[in-house]
């Protein structure tokens, strides 16, 4: 707790001021967390002190709130691409990174549980920088890192706000951005170093070296090119449903289920239905092999029955029999993108729309999926298969803008099978 109240200090987060009727004053807490590796070992225990967000108000405290973060398609094309052409990736961590965002708003806080100034006891804080907790802390981080990138000489991506390009005429790199959580590729280690150098001198950054865990998934070098796993995370969800003792299963749906909203009586839990599922959409990051029950399971969320929850257990105990699996990305030597898509006319029982889904590759990697009802009712099968191929012809048109960007040149053109 001292430690991170003398880098608020330091940083100039606030500056105490007599208190007002006028001011709407929001309330703090600290919150005490374990941060773990990705084996599950303690690496360090962190007091963060936190703003009470649901103290403000709009209009008053805050304005726009919304911070774009890297997607995970994003992440994957450019790891694939800096495997195949034998790129350098790191990762960075920037310590109290919402710290470093300026607000633009007036906020006045409370001053911190246990760290009342003697002298001042009544006063309030008047921040100047952001604090986690306030509704546009990401906004204002996001806003304070891409501002001193894009004078660094980075240009901002057109297909994923989250992705900057610095194009050099002996180099490039690659800037990915999810929150405080930061990848560089490049094709020569030392523009990496050079930027983290300068970049240290405005940020507080923490080089983790290559890239091995990030946002909870494990990058395991293989041969040849990268396993990503999600280990660790299928263990929690395991624990946390009480189900690490269950019988393992090879499949993660019977090929006889139909699910439907009018089956079952009502769970018992909906809460944790509901908070398994959202887990196991998280999940789908790395692992497409359940992509199609994830989705079903999905549309029970605001009614879910027990027919349901025995449907998530299945899929549970599949995720034990496969916990090593991941997503494997490998060097390619092409850059060739392929698409194949599918879809299985009404297959809903409740309301006869059509399930559509596609798989893309670029080159050899897996790097893009989606499986998902569609929007309308396809009168036919061949209708419901124009659909998934339109969805999946989209998807491929926003691969090549961002290839484009990132200075790939395909091969050939891209190419689309039903």
């Amino acid at each position: 707790m001292n430690t991170e109240f003398d880098a608020l200090l330091k940083n100039q987060t606030w500056t105490l001021v007599p208190s007002t009727q006028a001011h709407n004053l929001v309330g703090c807490k600290w919150v005490f967390r374990v941060k773990r590796r990705a084996d599950g070992s303690i690496e360090r225990y962190k007091a963060r002190l936190v703003a009470k967000g649901f103290h403000q108000q709009p209009g008053i405290d805050y304005t726009e709130t919304f911070s774009p973060v890297v997607k995970p398609i994003t992440v994957r094309i450019v790891l694939s691409l800096a495997l195949s052409k034998n790129w350098f990736v790191r990762q960075l961590d920037v310590q109290n990174a919402f710290l470093h965002g300026c607000l633009s708003e007036e906020v006045y806080m409370t001053q911190p549980p246990g760290f009342n100034h003697p002298q001042f006891p009544n006063h309030v804080c008047k921040l100047h920088k952001a604090l986690y907790g306030l509704k546009q802390a990401p906004r204002a981080w996001f806003s304070r890192l891409t501002t001193w990138l894009l004078s660094f000489g980075f240009i901002a991506s057109w297909s994923d706000s989250s992705l900057l390009i610095y194009h050099h005429t002996n180099y490039t790199m690659h800037f990915l951005i999810y929150v405080d959580d930061i990848i560089i590729t490049s094709s020569q280690a030392s523009a990496i170093d050079s930027l983290l150098h300068q970049l240290g001198s405005e940020f507080a950054v923490k080089d983790l070296g290559g890239l091995n865990y990030f946002l909870g998934i494990e990058v395991v070098p293989c041969t040849p090119g990268v396993l990503l796993s999600q280990k660790k995370y299928i263990l929690d969800i395991l624990t946390r449903t009480k189900m690490s003792e269950a019988k393992p299963v090879s499949s993660p749906m019977a090929f006889s289920t139909h699910l439907s909203v009018l089956d079952g009586d009502p769970c018992d839990d909906p809460t944790l239905y509901r908070s398994t599922v959202g887990a196991l959409q998280y999940l789908s990051i790395t692992r497409p092999d359940i992509a199609f029950s994830v989705n079903k399971l999905s549309q029970f969320m605001h009614n879910p029955t027990t027919l349901h929850w025995q449907s998530v257990k299945r899929l549970l105990r599949y995720l034990k029999q496969t916990i090593h699996f991941g997503l494997h990305i490998q060097p390619s030597s092409t850059t060739d993108l392929q698409g194949f898509t599918d879809a299985d006319w009404a297959g809903d029982r409740d309301d006869r729309r059509s399930i559509g889904g596609y798989s893309i590759f670029l080159g050899s990697n897996l790097v893009s999926w989606s499986c998902k009802k569609q929007a309308t009712v396809a009168r036919s099968s061949t209708e419901a298969e124009y659909k998934a191929l339109a969805n999946a012809a989209a998807e491929i048109k926003w691969f090549t803008t961002l290839l484009k960007e990132l200075g790939v040149s395909l091969q050939s053109p891209p190419y689309n099978m039903v």
